[in-house]
């Protein structure tokens, strides 16, 4: 039986995020609470216990309403390959016939892309990975995590107008599961970025900046805190940052519930 998620379900809910998302208990009931929301969350019963989840979670691209299908995870022995698109398919059609817009998921891997195109997704969403070394510059300035989530929103949305979004609360959960595992924001008036130090690299996870030049030196500011001489920055396709540079990768695919429209400043990056 699929149904809607209730509070007795979250110990079992969270077992399985820890599962899937190899996570700790406190970030994955953390996750369920205030990112997904338990209200969002798609349950699969088997013998009265939750065998199997779906979390499809309301976003907003412009004056479109959206879900985001994220959070997959099931019980060891329950064929999550064979379930999960016939629960995914299920989702599709009640919200289109909700009056929702599209939906946008994120696959694992290649043969689950090749999954949700026969479900209608299409891979419009898709990332840059730019692998450098960092010039260094002894006088590079930058504050480090000295933005605040509702800071760093308005300027992401400066920065991505067609930003696909969740609400601030479910954004600040985000980054302070962000931030226990070790992020860094650095920031100046002309960019941001958010980063990951790996030994020698520094990921960046994000990094909107006014142009190259402004990019760059935030790279180098973060060089000079953290002695990193190497970076690996993921961009959205369509940001003009570095343009000509990195290479293609898949990770959002987005299908419309209804009339397709335009998604050429769309950005979508959930981050967890």
């Amino acid at each position: 039986m699929l149904r809607k998620a209730t509070a007795d379900d979250l110990p079992a809910l969270t077992a399985l995020r820890c599962g899937a998302a190899k996570a700790n208990p406190v970030d994955a009931a953390g996750w369920l609470q205030n990112v997904a929301g338990l209200e969002n969350i798609l349950v699969l019963e088997k013998s009265g216990q939750p065998a199997a989840m779906l979390a499809a979670v309301p976003v907003k691209y412009g004056q479109h309403r959206g879900v985001w299908l994220c959070g997959a995870a099931g019980m060891q022995g329950v064929p999550m390959d064979r379930l999960l698109p016939k629960i995914m398919e299920g989702c599709l059609r009640a919200y289109g016939a909700s009056g929702f817009d599209f939906a946008v998921t994120t696959p694992d891997d290649a043969r689950r892309a090749e999954d949700l195109k026969t479900l209608g997704f299409k891979s419009q969403l898709p990332l840059r990975v730019i692998q450098t070394p960092i010039r260094r510059d002894l006088f590079a300035q930058a504050a480090f995590d000295s933005l605040t989530v509702h800071k760093l929103l308005e300027r992401r949305h400066i920065y991505q107008p067609g930003c696909i979004s969740l609400p601030e609360e479910a954004m600040n959960e985000t980054m302070t599961q962000l931030y226990r595992r070790g992020l860094t924001v650095v920031s100046t008036r002309r960019g941001y970025g958010l980063y990951f130090t790996k030994g020698d690299t520094l990921q960046f996870l994000e990094l909107q900046a006014d142009n190259d030049h402004c990019a760059d030196q935030l790279l180098q500011a973060a060089r000079e805190k953290t002695g990193a001489a190497n970076a690996r920055i993921l961009l959205a396709e369509n940001q003009t940052l570095y343009l000509g540079s990195g290479r293609r990768c898949g990770y959002g695919m987005i299908a419309f519930l209804g009339r397709p429209f335009s998604v050429t400043d769309a950005y979508f990056r959930m981050l967890l």
